[in-house]
């Protein structure tokens, strides 16, 4: 199949899979020091001395993968040196809450990383105590936050740092004179070699026990959908349990998606014949969906009667054909090509690009562009998120899920170790080849419970596009 089948609107049974039925995996302490090796041989090949990881409680997800620490109130640095322990500096409540770590670390208190109006009692300057670990004695020193440059958008993108100036200057300060302090993040969040855009299976599976949660709830939230529900009941209708988001809640309606899109729920009422955006996304996954509230065509407005027409099957295609191009080894301009060849020439519009990497956040990279010879690689966890859009009352069409792709001994692992996502995977792997009619390759791993479900009337949840057999 080459994902230019025609598509209708069929009705469908999703696979019966429900929450997980078993305890969330708990990454084991030989992942984290495995990660940390994985760390130092990069910092050897990059002539790093010490690397200096930042952490706050929007940017956590680097920090967070190397000890399992994720600063909730304040920010904090790792200081790794090629050998011996890590050192965390953490702030007032970092400090009992970083008991969390499962990386071995020597945690020491930082108190000027602590919220305004705590104590201040033992504050010392940062670059004192940067010297006082040895900083001074290193000839070139990395950090690591969210983001690095390019030429096009900073002088000399190595050095322009991402983390708070004040952390800045204290490390160029402290360097050993005539070093350099340079940004590395890329070591982390490089699209293809990027250290966190290659899970191992023990994250595959704790992501895919999220995902599991996280695809369960918004479907039945869109179940529990009903005109008169305000946003924020729309919500309320997912069952949350607590775990952290990675990207701020989402149900918006009407005017206000039309609008600006990705809303907060608010108080307002949802009416029939609206479009309704929900996003579910909990650290480690993220699901959305937008459709109509609607039973069928006749709720819409009748500029719009012909929405499966004219929005929701040519996405639809476009979709399977993303679907049927992610497999090991093809470079990130197939992805792209196979979704805008099908959408821009009908005059959709596609916003940023046509998919990305996601892990505890909920983008890490991407590397689907026209021009992208980047390859896709086993362990990478992938996002199907191009949002189509139309300046016409049909508005916009939109299904995002995750898929792991995975070779054969990292499915093999998997399939040992937890045999219970990996039956999640085959469910979700026979819907979308039996019911939807994507032929997916044998490394994509779906990680949502109704996957490339694209549902127009969400008043009718079980009616969804699908191919013509």
């Amino acid at each position: 199949m080459n994902g230019t089948s025609p598509s209708l609107l069929r009705r469908v049974r999703y696979p019966a899979i429900g929450l997980p039925a078993e305890p969330r995996p708990e990454l084991p302490a030989r992942v984290f020091a495995a990660r940390l090796a994985r760390v130092r041989r990069a910092m050897n090949r990059r002539g790093l001395d010490a690397l200096v990881v930042y952490g706050d409680r929007e940017h956590f997800a680097t920090l967070a993968w190397l000890t399992n620490y994720d600063p909730r109130f304040e920010e904090s640095l790792l200081v790794v040196f090629p050998s011996g322990r890590p050192i965390l500096w953490v702030g007032n409540e970092g400090l009992g809450y970083s008991n969390i770590a499962r990386l071995p670390v020597e945690r020491r208190l930082y108190q000027t990383f602590s919220l305004l109006g705590q104590p201040r009692d033992r504050v010392a300057p940062l670059s004192e105590l940067l010297r006082g670990i040895g900083l001074d004695r290193c000839a070139r020193v990395g950090t690591a936050g969210w983001k690095y440059f390019s030429a096009k958008e900073v002088e000399n993108p190595d050095e322009a740092l991402d983390v708070p100036d004040f952390i800045a200057c204290s490390l160029r300060r402290v360097v050993r004179a005539g070093g350099r302090v340079t940004n590395e993040t890329a070591l982390f969040l490089d699209a293809g070699d990027g250290l966190r855009n290659r899970l191992e299976p023990e994250q595959i599976a704790d992501f895919e026990w999220v995902a599991t949660w996280n695809s369960e709830n918004l479907l039945r939230g869109i179940r529990a959908l009903r005109p008169g529900l305000t946003e924020m009941e729309a919500f309320a209708s997912m069952r949350c349990a607590g775990m952290p988001w990675c990207c701020s809640p989402v149900v918006t309606a009407g005017e206000r998606l039309r609008g600006w899109g990705m809303g907060s729920p608010t108080s307002r009422v949802i009416r029939r014949g609206e479009p309704v955006l929900m996003t579910c996304a909990y650290q480690g996954a993220n699901t959305c969906r937008l459709g109509w509230m609607a039973r069928g065509p006749r709720d819409l407005p009748a500029a719009a009667r012909d929405y499966v027409e004219r929005a929701a099957a040519p996405y639809f295609g476009a979709l399977a054909a993303w679907y049927e191009t992610l497999r090991l080894g093809v470079p990130g301009r197939a992805l792209d090509r196979a979704v805008r060849q099908r959408l821009e020439p009908l005059g959709f519009g596609l916003a940023l690009n046509i998919g990305h990497q996601i892990a505890a956040d909920e983008w890490t990279h991407s590397l689907v562009a026209a021009d992208s010879t980047q390859r896709v690689r086993s362990g990478q966890y992938w996002q199907a998120d191009f949002f189509a859009t139309r300046s016409s009352a049909h508005f916009a069409a939109f299904a995002e899920d995750g898929v792991v792709v995975a070779h054969a001994g990292l499915r093999a692992r998997i399939r040992r170790g937890y045999p219970a996502a990996w039956r999640r995977f085959q469910r979700r792997r026979r819907f979308l080849i039996e019911t939807l009619g994507i032929a997916v390759a044998e490394e994509a791993l779906p990680m949502s419970n109704f996957p490339a479900a694209v549902i127009p009337f969400l008043l009718s949840p079980t009616l969804c596009m699908a191919k013509k057999r």
